[in-house]
């Protein structure tokens, strides 16, 4: 498949062939080596508004440039508007390729095929990504495959429900109504509501005693 491609230089260095999709993005001194670096761990720390998600398109449409399967790139992201936002500027950058005339016939086939499956990418949350692993292994894991997972405002519900449940009961449990003189109900209730939030810890913690 033929790619046309240009050198960049950044301090007298040559990086790189950059396709010229990645070249119509204009990723700027700062944001080339980490578009570009392959065989390593690439960190970038970088204020609001600094290109970063530019950044990260950029180094997504060059993975696929290369000839990286779509459904082996996974761009995680942490809430699902950050996830839009990359899938539908990943989007904006194929179809300004994909406008352009004098491209070649199987150049166009194949960001054009890209373009199709672009909605069975993996870019998504840390819960979608972790989702997928487990439909796609309920057997090994006991689990049902119906599954769904809850939303923030419903975990919530769901957590308040447990803990008023759960003093509840303390009022009634001998070895329990002695903390409610101790600490008060608030303080209980702030301590619960702490363990739920960091349950593997706490599991951990408990254990130990």
């Amino acid at each position: 498949m033929p790619r046309s491609r240009f050198l960049l230089a950044i301090s007298g260095q040559a990086l790189d062939p950059m396709h010229p999709i990645i070249a119509q993005i204009a990723p700027n001194d700062e944001q080339r080596p980490a578009v570009l670096a392959r065989g390593l761990d690439v960190v970038v720390t970088a204020g609001a508004g600094t290109g970063k998600t530019r950044t990260l398109v950029a180094r997504y449409l060059s993975l696929l440039a290369e000839g990286v399967p779509l459904r082996s790139i996974v761009a995680i992201t942490f809430t699902r508007k950050a996830a839009r936002e990359m899938r539908n500027r990943v989007r904006a950058e194929l179809q300004r390729y994909l406008a352009q005339p004098d491209l070649a016939p199987d150049e166009r086939r194949y960001w054009d095929e890209l373009y199709n499956l672009l909605d069975a990418a993996r870019i998504g949350t840390i819960h979608n990504l972790c989702t997928e692993i487990l439909r796609a292994h309920p057997a090994e894991l006991a689990l049902d495959p119906r599954f769904d997972v809850l939303d923030e405002g419903q975990s919530g519900i769901l957590v308040r429900e447990s803990m008023n449940e759960a003093l509840a009961w303390a009022v009634d449990d001998k070895a329990a109504v002695d903390l409610f003189a101790f600490l008060g109900e608030w303080k209980i209730y702030s301590l619960l509501e702490r363990l739920m939030k960091q349950r593997p810890e706490a599991r951990a913690a408990l254990q130990d005693l």
